[in-house]
């Protein structure tokens, strides 16, 4: 059984089709790219297995459940399992970097202690690299620390599964290294990363599986050998 299957998925917006009978799966502990240009359906189709977008028909399996009929204690434990890095970053506006961390904390782990979270907060920004206040907002930090703190609220509940939307858009080459570094050690623990990115030497970084989409459907796959899904 896939950890992960879109089956037959459609996604139409205002008489426009977004995403074309798409059909794939993800194993457990593989690594995906969705590959394309701009407007091709890659992020929809990202966001759609990760269950964000709902398709307008077709099916979202997640080890053989179909998510859209989950209820709200499974949906709950399905999204604690899984961890998503927007392209914008998508962070909350009106809280600062502190509680932009604690809410996911709070949703999926609230028998927590104040001290735990502390601790849990403080160890994900030493991984990805954030030495800044926790109090200030969003809109006080660079596009790179933006995205440092979307990678970390990504992985703060210790998910099984990380979806990244242009995770290296917009950072320099020390940032798009520790990404990748993150990236690798996440891999190598058993995990499942699927991802959307143009940046051809970073998906070089990783041995993965390779979807191209053009125009709302899948035109092309490229299927690595899966002894090993990350590169040294």
């Amino acid at each position: 059984m896939a950890l992960l299957e879109l089956r037959n998925i459609f996604f139409e917006v205002e008489n426009k089709t977004i995403l074309n009978d798409i059909s794939l799966t993800v194993e457990k502990g593989e690594v995906v790219a969705f590959l394309g240009t701009p407007g091709s359906g890659k992020s929809t189709a990202l966001k759609t297995i990760a269950g964000i977008t709902i398709p307008t028909r077709g099916k979202i399996l997640f080890e053989g459940k179909d998510i859209m009929s989950m209820n709200h204690k499974e949906n709950v434990k399905f999204r604690g399992r899984c961890g998503f890095m927007f392209q914008n970053s998508a962070l909350w506006a009106n809280q600062d970097i502190f509680h932009n961390f604690l809410l996911p904390l709070q949703i999926h782990f609230p028998d927590l202690e104040a001290e735990d979270y502390k601790k849990i907060i403080t160890e994900i920004c030493k991984i990805v690299g954030y030495d800044r206040s926790l109090n200030i907002r969003p809109a006080d930090l660079s596009i790179g620390e933006q995205k440092r703190i979307g990678l970390g609220r990504a992985l703060i509940c210790n998910p099984e599964i990380l979806f990244l939307d242009e995770p290296t858009e917009s950072l320099d080459e020390d940032t798009r290294k520790l990404v990748a570094k993150i990236l690798k050690k996440f891999i190598k623990e058993g995990n499942t990363v699927v991802f959307v990115s143009h940046d051809v030497d970073f998906i070089n970084t990783f041995v993965c599986n390779k979807y191209y989409f053009d125009k709302g459907s899948i035109v092309d796959r490229v299927y690595c050998a899966d002894e090993d899904w990350s590169v040294d």
